[in-house]
């Protein structure tokens, strides 16, 4: 049996924030788009901004648990990347909503993406998260490191 895709390549520790001190979703979006551009995932961190801002705009992507999963698809993604951040305290995600976050994945894909990597990291992510042991570990790794262990240990 071939072992399933390894997500090693776009999961990187350059990209987990942890214990942020941020107050909306736009601190947090523009906070990875800078940290993405900078470590050369994207070539137009405004582009992806915009395209994840779009995203959130049709459908935000608060799914409960104190969960966010914004994603963008560009062109302006040279390498697909999935960045996490923890916020230090709970953030209204929309201010037309009461839905709470703290736990934030954002994914970035390029335009043509072949393998709707976005897609299969939200639906083994999401069923990873129905997990109260996995969010709680989440919740309390003490570093990078392990947060990234944690995610790497997602097939997708």
């Amino acid at each position: 049996m071939e072992k399933p895709e390894s997500n090693k390549n776009v999961i990187s520790e350059d990209l987990i924030f942890l214990d942020k001190e941020v107050s909306s979703q736009d601190e947090i979006i523009q906070l990875i788009v800078d940290n993405a551009q900078e470590k050369g995932y994207v070539s137009d961190k405004e582009n992806l901004y915009n395209a994840v801002k779009k995203r959130e705009q049709e459908v935000p992507t608060a799914i409960g648990y104190s969960i966010a999963i914004p994603h963008g698809k560009t062109d302006a993604v040279s390498h697909p990347f999935i960045a996490f951040v923890r916020a230090e305290q709970e953030v209204r995600w929309t201010e037309k909503s009461e839905e709470m976050v703290r736990l934030i994945f954002l994914i970035g894909v390029p335009e043509n993406s072949e393998n709707n990597l976005h897609l299969k990291f939200i639906s083994q992510l999401s069923k990873r998260l129905l997990d109260e042991e996995f969010r709680d570990k989440l919740l309390n790794q003490k570093n990078k490191t392990g947060v990234f262990e944690q995610l790497s240990s997602i097939e997708i």
